[in-house]
């Protein structure tokens, strides 16, 4: 058997040595991490885990919002409306995922973000395979059980559609 070096991650104590039986095995590359945001404090954690995965093994972080104008849903149940509200809506969430790329780059320089316009699971789902991610990171969200019957559930969508591994962390 052979022993793998023991090795420290942030923010956790040593990790004990691991054993590999047989050859020795090429350790899992992650060049690119996707963490998509809906930009509530829930996500805060998937963030940290990214920031602490990305230094951890010097991949690219990018930081994903996707806008779905809630417009189309009231002009199918109400006619049309006003756009005015929905766009001082989107500008708001343009300017905060600004803000939390910078955030990010206080922490880990090599973060970038990207905001999408769509149905949130299509287009993280689009997103990864563009940039070819190695990693996707969500957090999930405290629903109850008639928002899950009735919108979905998007880790699970995305889960099943990934083209990469997933983390998915549970809201605290």
């Amino acid at each position: 058997m052979t022993k793998i070096a023991e090795t420290e991650l942030p923010g956790v104590a040593g990790c004990p040595p691991a054993e590999v039986t047989g050859q020795d095995r090429s350790p899992v590359e992650v060049k690119r991490i996707l963490v998509p945001t809906d930009l509530a404090d829930e996500n805060d954690q998937a963030i940290e885990f990214g920031v602490v995965l990305a230094r951890l093994f010097g991949a690219q972080l990018t930081l994903l919002h996707v806008y779905q104008d809630p417009s189309y849903t009231i002009e199918y149940a109400l006619g049309p409306h006003p756009q005015e509200p929905a766009s001082q809506n989107r500008t708001y969430f343009e300017n905060a995922l600004r803000t939390a790329i910078q955030e990010v780059r206080t922490k880990y320089p090599d973060c970038d973000g990207e905001f999408r316009d769509g149905v949130p699971c299509e287009e993280i789902i689009h997103a990864a395979r563009e940039r070819d991610v190695d990693l996707i990171i969500i957090s999930t969200h405290h629903y109850n059980w008639l928002t899950r019957l009735a919108f979905g559930c998007d880790a699970e969508q995305i889960l099943r559609r990934a083209p990469c591994p997933l983390l998915v962390l549970r809201a605290k």
